[in-house]
């Protein structure tokens, strides 16, 4: 059976983790009125939960839409398969000033110089590591990627 990797990091997987004291990353492809449902059934999992955007205006407005009504959830993701562009920054830099208290998870990238480059501009953990799982395919359709995996936390 195929994986969809846009949808790993669904509700029902937030729910099972948060049993565990575990962090999801929960994926972009939500509407604002399933993420009322989520948060007004699941109050307490939003505490160890981040809600995901790309960096396109549709996914900005929609997390600004769902951050101005369920303000409990403290962590932002802000995923690309491959974060050396300068509008992946900008997206960056535009959720920070938008949202100051904010934790910001920002990836993926395998260099230091953008590591530093992600921080200076707003991120708070920097996903590091482009194409290292065993699912992933962007190094296979790209050409770019590394295998290492690992944070670095600002």
């Amino acid at each position: 059976m195929a994986s969809n990797m846009d949808t790993v990091g669904g509700f029902e997987m937030a729910k099972a983790l948060h049993k565990h004291s575990l962090f999801t990353s929960v994926h972009k492809h939500y509407s604002v009125e399933e993420w009322l449902g989520f948060a007004r059934n699941n109050e307490e999992a939003l505490s160890s939960l981040a809600i995901s955007q790309g960096i396109g205006e549709e996914d900005q407005r929609k997390v600004n839409a769902v951050l101005s009504q369920i303000p409990q959830i403290g962590y932002i993701s802000i995923h690309v398969a491959n974060g050396y562009a300068q509008n992946f920054v900008e997206a960056i830099y535009a959720t920070r000033r938008k949202f100051p208290q904010k934790t910001i998870i920002a990836g993926n990238v395998v260099t230091g110089d953008m590591v530093e480059v992600l921080i200076k501009a707003g991120a708070d953990i920097v996903k590091v590591g482009i194409g290292p799982g065993s699912m992933c395919t962007t190094r296979e359709k790209t050409g770019v990627g590394s295998p290492q995996l690992q944070c670095v936390l600002k």
